[in-house]
């Protein structure tokens, strides 16, 4: 199968869940995606999702300064985004099950244990 794929369709929605949780900046998510075995590596950068999902006014952004005064931007998940994660969720939730059920009918000899 081809993860690459699988991960590149469902990359936006686990950005916004890790912002759901809390608000966060780019290379940070990151390395919580890493921690779930998502690695951006032959997917592209995260950059381009936090772009995406800030043209759709899905988060607030803020820059601010770490301690080693680098500036960082924020990324938090604002009521629309919100709301846009849950309609997701549902549809990636929905999904989720008519592909177990469909492979589970017709495949079921083949499941490894």
């Amino acid at each position: 199968m081809d993860r690459i794929t699988i991960i590149k369709g469902s990359l936006e929605i686990c950005v916004l869940s890790i912002l759901y949780k809390k608000r966060s900046y780019g290379y940070e998510i990151m390395k919580e995606l890493e921690q779930f075995d998502i690695k951006l590596k032959g997917v592209g950068s995260i950059y381009p999702i936090l772009t995406r999902i800030k043209e759709k006014k899905l988060v607030n952004v803020k820059k601010e300064f770490a301690d080693d005064e680098r500036p960082r931007i924020y990324y938090e998940l604002n009521e629309k985004g919100i709301e846009f994660l849950k309609q997701e969720l549902k549809e990636w939730y929905a999904i989720q099950h008519d592909i177990h059920s469909l492979l589970t009918n017709n495949a079921k000899n083949l499941k490894e244990d």
